[in-house]
């Protein structure tokens, strides 16, 4: 979404000469307005972008198991292969000005 408003400045010049005018516009973009999580990559194996079936896979269990605070494993895991690359960029807010002259 774009909001923009248009500015014109004329400025006071010598006698006998003509005014010069400045022309600026204001505006704000904001990408992505809802701030909708939108899914741009996904783990072959599950096909969700925040499991890769690591943690629920038989075959890996007794090596989970072995760790130190199986627990603690699990969360460190969980928050590890939640990649913020699989979704899309979050609501950003840009603010500028254009002049013209």
């Amino acid at each position: 979404m774009r909001i923009d408003r248009d500015f014109e400045l004329k400025l006071k010049a010598e006698e006998g000469k003509k005014t010069k005018e400045l022309f600026f516009n204001v505006y704000i973009d904001i990408l992505n307005l809802l701030n909708t999580a939108n899914i741009v990559g996904v783990y072959s194996y599950t096909g969700n972008p925040d499991d890769d079936g690591y943690l629920a896979s038989p075959v890996k269990q007794p090596e989970i198991k072995q760790q130190y605070d199986e627990q603690a494993y699990r969360n460190y895991y969980s928050m590890y292969i939640n990649a913020p690359w699989n979704y899309s960029r979050p609501r950003t807010i840009q603010l500028g000005v254009s002049f013209s002259f």
